[in-house]
């Protein structure tokens, strides 16, 4: 039997529980500027802020946010369009990933409802698109991609694939976290069942938009620093990432490097040596430390470190030491290469595990302080923006929450293959099952071997796994029940 539309699915089928998601959302917003009138501006958000406003075209991080925020500007000067577009943004792409992942899957009333209520109640997602973050589009686009990806594995058309690559792209544009979203991507659209012009043109595509990003980026950072580079920052990571483990190293002095790294090493050798030792250190005091802080012998050496009025031409020393940085990064490894697994990414893992809270969206002052950029930006004379100190949408106790929700998950894809379960999910949850698993596994794998995982990073992964974790056990239920149901006909017969 054929299921009916998507569209019928949901204005007819399911019309009542839309308008009341709708009304909840409406309802939600308003209540959030209740007690936070302004799009809240901190960290990043001022460095995202001067790049919008100066029109940088270099900088810590990738274009794509500060081009966002430019186009809104465009359109409308107050704070209030970036809280209210990225809102929109956010609860549309869950709500159509909510009734995508429905349709589909066809999960039953209450393992439905369990879904809906976790991704409506949730205080993370419901608070982040009213900050001047990434983080909140980054997650936005990463959810719209993966819906397409499983609308693609249903119903390989063109327009899903195209659109899949597209956004895929724009999420890599905001973060390069979704540099492993194309070893998704690719071989799904070149081993689906549709017509070759189909896969040639799509993943051509995709490849075309992918090299220009880059070709650009590099121009942009030649001009500036007479020099290609795509992204000072991983220089920056390799080496911050490196010190962490050249902490626990004793006898450092014996390490004799490169001449060309020679005085950097030994501006490392002196900070190191004045640092406590390591289980000395505050609980993730490490994460961001030596790539962020000014007192870091990176920002030393480099004479630069990201603070609220970040200059043109610091940004232009930031970027010129990225290959230095991570030429020595790669040297301390490969010096190194058992004690950087033990020390570095085995704690990631725990970073992983444990991510560390920067955002609590909990404001004991009751309001915000305004740089004069930020203010010229939105066109406001005041200097403070006040906010509710309220707790309602702490997320404090959430790195728990998105530990529990990873360990579901992980328990229950191994439960679903040991158990045999696909021989009765049919194929499409097969590939959906194989395809967030993948996708949980790159993410992990990125996360520890590239950049410490921060709270805010987990985002996406937490709405996928507020939607996976009550379907798989669901399925997994229903798959023992049919076994039980086989076994006993079987033996009725004998």
């Amino acid at each position: 039997m054929q299921k009916e539309s998507f569209k019928n699915f949901i204005f007819h089928e399911n019309m009542n529980l839309f308008w009341c998601i709708m009304n909840f959302l409406i309802l939600h917003f308003i209540f959030l500027k209740t007690l936070y009138p302004h799009t809240i501006v901190i960290y990043d958000g001022h460095h995202y802020i001067r790049e919008a406003g100066n029109n940088l075209e270099i900088a810590g991080w990738p274009i794509g946010y500060p081009k966002f925020l430019a186009a809104l500007h465009w359109l409308a000067r107050g704070d209030w369009i970036v809280g209210t577009v990225q809102y929109i943004l956010m609860e549309s792409v869950v709500v159509y990933f909510y009734f995508t992942t429905k349709y589909l899957l066809r999960p039953g009333k209450w393992v439905s409802l369990l879904m809906l209520f976790a991704l409506l109640i949730n205080p993370f997602l419901l608070f982040i698109s009213n900050y001047v973050m990434s983080d909140g589009l980054f997650a936005t686009l990463t959810v719209l991609w993966f819906t397409l990806t499983l609308w693609y594995l249903y119903n390989p058309s063109p327009a899903y694939a195209y659109l899949s690559v597209i956004v895929m792209i724009l999420a890599y544009s905001i973060r390069y976290y979704a540099m492993f979203y194309p070893l998704i991507s690719f071989p799904i659209i070149l081993f689906s069942k549709t017509r070759w012009w189909v896969k040639l043109f799509s993943i051509a595509l995709g490849c075309i938009l992918l090299l220009s990003f880059r070709w650009y980026t590099e121009s942009l950072f030649e001009r500036s620093i007479g020099r290609r580079e795509f992204s000072p920052l991983s220089g920056w990571r390799l080496a911050g990432n490196a010190l962490i483990m050249y902490q626990h190293i004793s006898h450092r002095e014996k390490d004799i490097p490169p001449p060309e790294l020679k005085k950097l090493h030994q501006i490392v050798l002196r900070s190191l040596d004045a640092m406590p030792p390591p289980e000395a250190l505050p609980k993730n005091f490490l994460v961001n430390y030596f790539t962020f802080q000014p007192s870091s012998p990176l920002s030393i050496y480099a004479g630069v470190f990201f603070d609220d009025y970040i200059t043109t031409s610091k940004i232009q020393r930031w970027s010129s030491v990225g290959k230095t940085f991570g030429e020595y990064g790669a040297w301390l490894i490969r010096k190194h290469p058992l004690a950087y697994f033990r020390y570095f990414v085995g704690q990631a893992i725990s970073w992983y595990v444990c991510p560390k809270v920067d955002i609590t969206n909990i404001f004991s002052n009751s309001g915000i302080p305004l740089l004069p950029e930020t203010k010229n930006w939105f066109g406001t004379r005041s200097d403070w923006w006040g906010c509710s100190s309220s707790k309602f949408y702490s997320v404090t106790y959430f790195p728990a929450v998105t530990t529990a929700l990873n360990l579901l998950f992980i328990l229950n894809v191994i439960v679903f293959f040991y158990r045999k379960c696909y021989k009765t999910a049919g194929p499409f949850f097969n590939k959906l099952v194989i395809v967030a698993a993948v996708y949980w596994l790159l993410g992990f794998l990125f996360i520890i071997l590239t950049t410490p995982n921060l709270l805010r990073y987990t985002l996406s992964g937490m709405i996928f796994n507020i939607v996976f974790v009550p379907v798989l056990l669901e399925r997994i239920w229903l798959s023992g029940s049919l076994l039980s149901s086989s076994r006993e006909s079987s033996h009725r017969l004998a």
